[in-house]
C-alpha cells in the first residue's frame, strides 16, 4: 500500500484510511507545579527549591498533565554566580534530596544568579558557558525519549536571599501524531530535524548547528496511534518542500508530508500536534485539502465554530465586538426569513484587511479593483516587514518625494478613507474600472499593463529597487473551471499566496465582473473548496462593524456560456435555514495570486533572517 501523506488545518474532522494532516498548533507547554524538593536546606546556608516539568512517557512519575518530579539518581548541572566567585557544580538527586550540599557564603554575600540544566550535557570545547546537544536519531524507547527532554531553569536572589526557586521549563521542542484509521503493523514514522547543537547554561538558549546536515528521527511510539519526539528549536522553512517533515513508510513505500502551517519556527517550550488520518491509495479523494480550513498565509483568527455554536444577532444589527463569529437570526423575523448569513468581524492582529469604498461611493464606484489591490498590498507589505525596513534604510519609504501609503484602520463612519494605500490609487487613478493584478504590479515594480487611465505615467514602484517590471508578484487566471480553481486556491495555500477573485453581477444586475478578496476557505470530503471567507468592499455603510468577512458557500455546475463545457466554480449564498440551497449564485470570473517573492528580498537583502 502506497500511503500519501500532507498537513491541512480542519474545522471538522471525517475519519479516513489514508494520512492527512487535520491540524498544526503550537500549543504552550504547561509548567509544572507538582512537588517541592530541597536540595539543600543547611543552617544559614543556601536553601533551594527545585521544581521540574516533564512530558508523559518519561520515567518520571506522572499525571494528567504530563507533570511529574525528579526521579532517583536524576543529576542537573547547576551555575552560581556570586561577587566572590562563578562555578558550575552537578548535584544528584538521592534518597528525596540533593547532593553534596551548597553553602552560600562560598559565593560572597551579595546577590546570586543560578541557573540549571537537566539532564546533564557535554561541555562545549571552544565556549566553557555552552553545553552540546546531540539528538538521538532513535527515540522510539523510553529511555532515549526521556533522555532528550532538556529542562532549563535560571533566577536571581537577593543580598539577603537565603533561598531559591528553580522553575525547570522544556528547552526543546516536542511534536506529537496522532494517528486515525487502520495503522499498519509494519508502519515506520520518521520526523526530520538539525540532531545538533548548543545550549547556553547563562540562559537556556538553543542554537541547532545545521553544518552536518538533517537526519530522520523515529518517534516514541506512547500507544497504538499516537507518536511523540523531540527536537531542536529551529526554523519551519526547511520543511515546507523537498523531503517534508515527516515520512512514512509501510509495505517498502514511503510517502512524506511537507509542512505547510503558519508558524516559521518550533519555538522551545512549545509543541505543535500532527492529527493524521490514514485512507486507501486507490481513492480520488485529495488528502492534503479534504475536510480541511486553510487561512491565507500570516492570518490567525478564530476557528469557525459551526452554524449551532454562532452567536444570533438581532437582524439589522450592526455593532459586535472585534473578532466575532456571528450569525443573524433571521428565523425570528416575522415572517421569518430563510436567509442564513454568517460573519467574523475584523479585529487588530487577525492579519487580514477590508478596504472599503466610501458609503456614498464618493469617487470610488467603479474601484472595486483597486480596494482589492488595496487589501492584497496590505497583506503582502505586513507579511514583508522585515525586508521592508530593510529596504527603507537602504533606499528610503519615499519615491519622487511621495512617501510610501501604509496605515490602515478599520472603516468607521468618520474615518472612510481609512487605507491610506486606497487613498493612493483613488488619487492616481480615475474613477473607472481595471484590474487588481495590474494594480499590485504597478504599487510594488511600476508594471502598467491591464491599467486604465494612471495619471502617474512616469511611477516605477515603491519597491523598484529590488522588483523591476519583469518580476511578477501578482498573476491572474480567468479560466474557473472546476480543477483549475481548486488547483489555484490549493497553491495559494501550498505556497504561502494571498487569493483575489471577481464574481459575475455579485454587485448587481448588470455590474459585471466585481473584485474581492478571500481570506479563507473550507474544503469538502472530496479535497475541494464548499466555503470561502470573503471580504466585500460594496456596502461598507450596511456591513457589520464597517469590516467583516462573510462565509459563503462554492458550489460547481455547467457554465451559462455554451463554448467553456465541464464544471465550473459559482459562489452561491449558504443553504437557507431550512437548509434548502439558495437559488443565489454568481460565477466565478477569475483569480488571482499574490506571492511573497521571498526569493527576490532574500537575493537582496541575504542578512534579513
Amino acid at each position: 500500500m502506497m500511503l500519501l501523506f500532507t498537513e491541512c488545518f480542519m474545522t471538522r474532522t471525517k475519519l479516513r484510511t489514508i494520512f492527512t494532516v487535520l491540524s498544526s498548533s503550537l500549543l504552550l507547554l504547561s509548567s509544572c507545579s507538582q512537588q517541592e524538593e530541597d536540595l539543600f536546606l543547611p543552617t544559614n546556608d543556601l536553601s533551594l527549591t527545585c521544581i521540574q516539568s516533564t512530558w508523559a512517557g518519561t520515567r518520571a512519575t506522572m499525571d494528567n498533565e504530563g507533570q511529574g518530579n525528579f526521579s532517583e539518581g536524576d543529576q542537573i548541572e547547576l551555575r552560581i554566580a556570586g561577587e566572590k566567585k562563578t562555578a558550575t557544580t552537578s548535584l544528584e538527586y538521592t534518597t528525596g534530596q540533593w547532593t553534596p550540599k551548597l553553602q552560600r557564603y562560598e559565593y560572597g554575600t551579595g546577590a546570586l544568579t543560578l541557573s540549571a540544566l537537566f539532564p546533564l550535557q557535554t561541555q562545549n570545547e571552544e565556549n566553557l558557558q555552552q553545553r552540546d546537544i546531540h539528538i538521538p536519531v532513535d527515540q522510539s524507547s523510553e529511555e532515549n525519549y526521556s533522555a532528550t527532554d532538556i529542562l532549563f531553569a535560571s533566577t536571581s536572589i537577593g543580598i539577603t536571599d537565603a533561598s531559591a526557586t528553580l522553575q525547570f521549563n522544556h528547552a526543546l521542542h516536542r511534536i506529537n501524531i496522532n494517528l486515525k484509521g487502520s495503522v499498519p503493523e509494519d508502519l515506520v514514522i520518521e520526523v526530520k530535524s538539525i540532531a545538533g547543537g548548543q545550549i547556553s547554561l547563562d540562559n537556556g538558549t538553543v542554537t541547532p548547528d545545521a553544518s552536518d546536515g538533517y537526519v530522520w528521527i523515529k518517534p516514541f511510539r506512547k500507544s497504538d496511534s499516537v507518536y511523540s519526539l523531540i527536537i531542536l528549536p529551529q526554523d519551519t522553512k526547511a520543511f515546507t518542500s523537498g523531503e517534508g517533515l515527516v515520512r512514512l513508510t509501510t509495505g517498502g513505500k514511503s510517502a512524506s508530508y511537507t509542512f505547510n502551517g503558519n508558524a516559521e519556527t518550533f519555538n522551545p517550550g512549545m509543541q505543535t500536534t500532527l492529527n493524521l488520518t490514514l485512507k486507501k491509495e486507490e481513492s480520488n479523494v485529495d488528502l492534503e485539502f479534504s475536510n480541511q480550513t486553510y487561512w491565507v498565509y500570516g492570518i490567525t483568527v478564530p476557528s469557525f465554530p459551526g452554524k449551532e455554536n454562532l452567536f444570533s444577532a438581532r437582524p439589522g444589527r450592526k455593532d459586535f465586538e472585534d473578532g466575532l463569529w456571528f450569525r443573524y437570526a433571521n428565523e425570528t423575523m416575522y415572517p421569518p426569513l430563510l436567509l442564513e448569513e454568517e460573519y467574523l468581524t475584523w479585529k487588530e492582529g487577525f492579519g487580514w484587511f477590508d478596504c472599503n469604498k466610501t458609503f456614498n461611493y464618493n469617487g470610488d464606484r467603479n474601484m472595486c479593483w483597486a480596494a482589492a489591490a488595496s487589501n492584497l498590498i496590505h497583506w503582502w507589505m505586513a507579511q514583508n516587514k522585515k525586508y521592508i525596513d530593510a529596504y527603507d534604510e537602504k533606499y528610503g519609504s519615499e519615491y519622487e518625494g511621495v512617501l510610501r501609503p501604509e496605515k490602515y484602520s478599520k472603516m468607521t463612519k468618520e474615518n472612510q478613507e481609512h487605507s491610506e494605500v486606497f487613498n493612493f490609487f483613488k488619487f492616481c487613478f480615475d474613477d473607472l474600472g481595471s484590474w487588481d493584478t495590474g494594480g499590485i504590479n504597478w504599487f510594488i515594480n511600476g508594471d502598467r499593463q491591464h491599467l486604465i487611465s494612471c495619471s502617474w505615467q512616469e511611477f516605477h514602484g515603491f519597491f523598484s529597487k529590488v522588483f523591476s517590471k519583469d518580476d511578477v508578484i501578482a498573476k491572474e487566471t480567468r479560466d474557473t473551471s472546476k480543477e483549475t480553481f481548486n488547483l489555484w486556491f490549493k497553491n495559494a495555500f501550498r505556497y504561502n499566496q494571498a487569493i483575489g477573485f471577481a464574481a459575475y453581477d455579485f454587485a448587481g444586475t448588470n455590474t459585471k465582473s466585481h473584485s474581492m478578496v478571500i481570506w479563507g476557505a473550507e474544503f469538502d470530503a472530496e479535497g475541494n473548496v464548499a466555503y470561502v471567507y470573503f471580504c466585500d468592499n460594496n456596502s461598507a455603510e450596511d456591513e457589520p462593524n464597517h469590516a467583516s468577512l462573510k462565509r459563503y458557500k462554492v458550489v460547481y455546475d455547467k457554465s451559462t456560456i455554451p463554448e467553456l463545457k465541464g464544471d465550473y466554480a459559482y459562489i452561491s449564498l449558504l443553504d437557507n435555514i431550512d437548509g434548502t440551497p439558495s437559488p443565489t449564485r454568481f460565477r466565478f470570473t477569475s483569480l488571482t495570486l499574490v506571492d511573497l517573492r521571498r526569493d527576490l528580498w532574500q537575493k537582496a537583502f541575504p542578512d534579513v533572517k
